[in-house]
């Protein structure tokens, strides 16, 4: 018979859950820097790339108009030593085009290599509709003709400039500790140099009570914990075989110890990731959502933890969502569960229209589009 390891593990997770973590919760309880208050957490994915062309200006703008509690972003270190906002190190080919109109080619262009410069002659602000990411992306979405990768800088920026003081940044470091991740392994960019540069701008724009760092590779939050302990720190997991084996951050079943999980051995913790979290002083516990349950929103709470899954397109997966008590949704289109969450009576910050070059009209584009199965939305 052919065993499910996803079911077998999630089943260890659930037992564990339900009976306690002995042992392994003497943690001190952990204590956000950043103060949501009794806000609801709602977080455009990437800025809502199921709106705008994702993490770009134009989709941090969306967000920001739309009320959003945080906005939820990708960065990366570049060879002169900054910080842009891409969710995958080589410029993917799905989404970029040269100075020529021309879509690039594929594995070409490493940012980690490329000064900021060179990276923002690119534009990235349509899908290839030729590809399947379009029709899982791009149907929706108001495109301008042009959009570069930013940096973070600029991001501070815009939301400086938007006059917006409620809105907060889920921002994560984009670090590939395990060789299965192949190009991106052997071009990780130097995780000290980037939490260097990420601090500096943190602290340049008085955004410490803003920013959440997130990341799969928890080394970045315990090395960040050290070098800032007043940033909040979200612990992303993932156990998702279907999407191959470098989509499994815990890997309670490996001989060896997992390589995204900064030094802990999951089997340590008994297979339970709100308690390995908690024990390097994480605030929040960001999981997939489709491999959550009560029971682990019942724990991170109990530890003081906040949990968020990502990302959830769905309304129905939403209510249920909602329903186990979670503290906030990452989601590709912001416009259905902002509506959700209002019509649950979900306290939100208001709506923040502003002058803007950024500013795309309508909202979004009504398309009807089919739910897809087995998280394919969420996986890339």
């Amino acid at each position: 018979m052919k065993l499910n390891r996803k079911k077998i593990a999630m089943g260890i997770l659930a037992a564990v859950m339900a009976t306690g973590v002995a042992g392994f919760t003497d943690a001190p309880q952990a204590e956000a820097k950043v103060d949501f208050g009794d806000v609801f957490d709602f977080e455009p994915h990437r800025g809502g790339r199921d709106a705008r062309p994702e993490n770009t200006l134009y989709s941090y703008a969306y967000a920001i108009e739309n009320g959003a509690t945080c906005i939820e972003c990708d960065m990366q270190f570049t060879g002169d030593g900054d910080i842009v906002m891409s969710h995958n190190p080589i410029l993917n080919h799905e989404i970029t085009r040269d100075a020529n109109g021309k879509w690039i080619e594929n594995g070409k262009y490493d940012i980690r290599k490329m000064t900021v410069a060179e990276i923002q002659k690119f534009n990235v602000s349509k899908i290839n509709p030729d590809v399947e990411y379009y029709k899982l992306h791009g149907q929706t979405r108001v495109d301008p003709e042009f959009a570069q990768i930013p940096t973070l800088e600029q991001l501070f920026q815009l939301v400086k400039a938007s006059g917006n003081e409620n809105v907060k940044f889920n921002i994560e470091t984009k670090s590939y500790p395990d060789p299965l991740m192949g190009a991106a392994y052997t071009g990780n960019a130097d995780k000290k140099a980037f939490l260097t540069r990420f601090n500096e701008l943190v602290a340049k724009y008085g955004m410490e009570d803003r920013v959440v760092l997130q990341s799969f590779d928890w080394e970045t939050l315990m090395m960040e914990k050290k070098m800032n302990p007043n940033i909040s720190l979200s612990a992303l997991i993932e156990e998702e075989p279907s999407w191959g084996k470098s989509a499994e951050s815990l890997r309670p079943f490996d001989k060896e110890k997992s390589p995204w999980l900064g030094g802990l051995d999951i089997k340590d913790f008994k297979g339970d990731a709100v308690a390995a979290a908690h024990s390097f002083g994480a605030d929040i516990i960001s999981p997939y959502y489709g491999e959550i349950s009560k029971n682990m929103v019942d724990e991170a709470h109990k530890l003081g933890m906040k949990v968020v899954p990502w990302t959830v397109n769905d309304v129905k997966d939403m209510e249920m969502m909602y329903d186990m008590g979670v503290d906030g949704l990452i989601s590709d289109k912001p416009w259905l569960l902002r509506a959700f969450l209002e019509k649950k009576g979900a306290k939100l910050y208001p709506k923040h229209p502003f002058q803007s070059e950024y500013h795309l009209t309508p909202d979004h584009l009504e398309v009807q589009t089919n739910k897809v199965t087995g998280g394919a939305d969420a996986s890339y």
